[in-house]
């Protein structure tokens, strides 16, 4: 019989400190208090989403309100405080840039509350775990690998590759910056992204998840998105709960978010998720019904049987249906971090400005999630054209 699965819920509606200090302490005291996943005397890892240096207002990033209230609140517990995290693979994994991001993202001032220190450390080792499913070792940076607990702070947004991002996801920040591509290549599409995933959150398991979805990100997250309200932090000990409690609050069936289906599968939520247990706050006062998708999800209805087999079968037999990443010359200023972050090497400059070659590209999309100046647009081909006529 499957475990009940537990998520505090408190409504948040601005970022305002002593607010979100509150509702941090009422979510995770909803699940047990920190004591339940704490203990004095403990070095703490704090893992924000910390993705690139972005402004706190932009929903990029956790927001520094929220990771301060979880930081103070683990300090008064008794334990020290570390934020580690590594950005994403477009941004070289440097004590220099880690420093930039920190101080772009609101995280610097953190490193003023006592027992909090801000890691620029970028070791990072070599984690074997022959029970994974689909990945058997795994590259985590040092400070994972050396704290007495880790808990995890992650921001509600969409993602044009896996369609949500939220705590599975968030973890994969432990894996050192320009190592993460090699995971794009190797698992293309998102289902069998997901599958890792979840090894790596069976290799390296947090104690807690936070999550700030007081302002959430829409459209073409997890970069280029646009900040939405939904106004609530939430908090569990299991990541996959979390991410079902949230990706309900942004109007998703968790059925539909890969990381949560592949729970699914391997038994780890009910398939309906009936072992889920809201707690606190009114759920449907905070739900946004119209939280505006990617422009890879193909929107709609449910898709019918029929179409959906259809639809597996291309995927399956090899046939690319995702949209295209296609660079702007006219807003691209050439700085070559979409080649540095593309796991296909379908990237290049010419004459000062990023190209594709479009048979090499998998579709990962790493290369507009990691591009400062917007410069990625994305193309339907006519084959995914007609694959969304069917899944309408």
């Amino acid at each position: 019989m499957m475990t009940e699965k537990q998520v505090g819920l408190v409504h948040c509606r601005r970022y305002d400190p002593e607010e979100v200090d509150r509702a941090v302490e009422r979510a995770i005291g909803l699940v047990g208090g920190i004591g339940a996943f704490v203990r004095s005397g403990q070095r703490v890892l704090l893992k924000p989403n910390l993705l690139m240096g972005a402004e706190p207002a932009k929903a990029v990033t956790t927001h520094p309100a929220v990771l301060g209230a979880v930081a103070r609140l683990i300090v008064r517990h008794g334990c020290t405080v570390v934020i580690a995290d590594s950005p994403g693979a477009g941004t070289r994994y440097t004590e220099k840039n880690l420093r930039r991001s920190y101080e772009k993202s609101g995280f610097a001032a953190l490193a003023a509350i006592p027992g909090v220190t801000l890691s620029t450390d970028t070791a990072s080792s070599t984690v074997s775990y022959p029970e994974g499913a689909v990945m058997k070792r795994f590259a985590i940076i040092d400070e994972a690998l050396a704290a007495d607990a880790i808990v995890t702070v992650s921001k509600a947004k969409t993602h044009l590759f896996t369609g949500y991002s939220g705590a599975v996801k968030n973890l994969f920040g432990v894996v050192p910056g320009l190592e993460k591509p090699v995971f794009h290549a190797r698992f293309r599409r998102p289902d069998q992204f997901s599958e890792m995933l979840l090894d790596l959150n069976a290799a390296v398991v947090p104690v807690l998840h936070i999550m700030d979805a007081v302002v959430g990100m829409e459209g073409d997250g997890p970069m280029s998105g646009s900040p939405r309200p939904i106004g609530a932090i939430l908090a569990g000990a299991d990541p996959t709960a979390v991410d079902v409690a949230t990706s309900r609050l942004m109007g998703m069936d968790p059925k539909s978010v890969p990381t949560i289906a592949a729970a699914m599968e391997r038994g780890v939520i009910a398939p309906e998720c009936s072992n889920l247990e809201m707690l606190g706050d009114d759920p449907g006062a905070v739900r946004v019904p119209d939280f505006r998708r990617p422009s890879t999800h193909p929107g709609g209805p449910a898709v019918p049987w029929p179409n959906r087999q259809i639809l597996r079968f291309l995927q399956r037999r090899g046939t690319d249906l995702r949209p295209l990443p296609v660079p702007d010359p006219e807003r691209c200023s050439g700085c070559g971090r979409c080649v540095l972050t593309c796991p296909a090497g379908a990237m290049r400059i010419e004459e000062g400005r990023a190209v594709i070659d479009a048979a090499s590209c998998i579709r990962c999309y790493c290369c507009h999630e990691m591009c400062t100046d917007g410069a990625i647009d994305l193309v339907q081909g006519i084959g995914g054209r007609i694959a969304a006529r069917l899944l309408r």
